[in-house]
């Protein structure tokens, strides 16, 4: 059966089809999750992050593939580059959501404590339980973003978005903190977080051409040991782990979702031989990619 190309998902996408409340290309807020059945089909993020509370039903979907369940009292965090597929629902499935480009969530990160938290979420926890309370203070923040948005006329509508958005990443902070167990040191983000978002913002924009720590450490004008050190004390995983993470689930999703051959998908992920793609696979995910193509797991 012929495979499709993985569609990308990104907020001018889904603000033509939906007519979203937005403001540009920064910003979408989706006012009911029942209208996410256009990821049913394998969707990519595409220069976005996806931040959806679900308030009513469940449902099930795979995200880079893994399966997921969301159900009440339930966030999902869908960042960058994530393929969504598989995504089914119960009639009464409900929430809401929001779309943020990573241009303004870059710029909006800039002023935010331990935002490395943020990152370690959204790629070890994508879905996680919150109590009444943290969906109520969610929606508050949702309807003054939506209201201001609805205010073309207001001189400064986004920059009081981007401080709405910085306040909700700030009062959620605790909430991601209690999800990954990831200790507070400091009132202030520590220079080894900074270090480590750093490193991850390079990895996710390098990973399909680099996968070398002493390029990262390069690139940041520190040592690979210092890199190293950091890295594995703010996040509990070596570089390399992470870079193969990202390398990894790209492989799963070039082989899931595309007719890609695999001499082509190992040329795109700057492997020297589709051998070498085959071996670096098989010792990562534990079956072969011609296995995992046929849905073995």
């Amino acid at each position: 059966m012929k495979r499709k190309e993985i569609n990308p998902v990104n907020i001018e996408s889904i603000t033509e089809k939906y007519d979203l409340p937005h403001i540009g290309n920064d910003i979408a807020l989706l006012e009911t999750l029942r209208k996410l059945p256009d990821l049913a089909d394998a969707r990519r993020m595409s220069l976005c992050l996806f931040l959806g509370i679900c308030t009513e039903g469940i449902v099930t979907l795979e995200v880079n593939g893994k399966k997921r369940v969301v159900s009440s009292k339930t966030v999902m965090v869908i960042t960058d580059e994530s393929v969504v597929d598989k995504m089914r629902f119960s009639d009464d499935f409900d929430g809401f959501g929001i779309f943020i480009s990573y241009r303004m969530l870059h710029d909006v990160l800039e002023d935010v404590a331990y935002m490395s938290s943020l990152y370690l979420l959204s790629h070890n926890h994508p879905v996680f339980d919150v109590s009444d309370e943290e969906i109520a203070l969610a929606r508050r923040y949702f309807n003054v973003i939506r209201d201001r948005i609805a205010m073309p006329e207001h001189r400064y509508r986004k920059e009081v978005v981007r401080l709405q958005m910085l306040s909700l990443l700030y009062d959620f902070n605790n909430v991601f903190d209690k999800v990954i167990n990831h200790p507070r040191k400091e009132e202030k983000q520590t220079r080894g977080e900074r270090i480590f978002v750093h490193f991850v913002q390079l990895v996710e924009q390098n990973f399909r051409q680099q996968r070398q720590v002493q390029w990262y450490a390069r690139e940041m004008n520190i040592t690979p040991k210092y890199l190293s050190e950091i890295i594995s004390t703010v996040s509990r995983r070596t570089p390399n782990e992470w870079i193969d993470k990202f390398v990894t689930t790209e492989m799963r999703n070039l082989l899931r979702h595309t007719d890609k051959k695999m001499f082509e998908i190992a040329a795109e992920l700057n492997f020297p031989s589709q051998s070498f793609f085959g071996k670096f696979f098989k010792e990562n995910v534990g079956v072969s990619p011609s296995e995992y193509r046929n849905g073995i797991e």
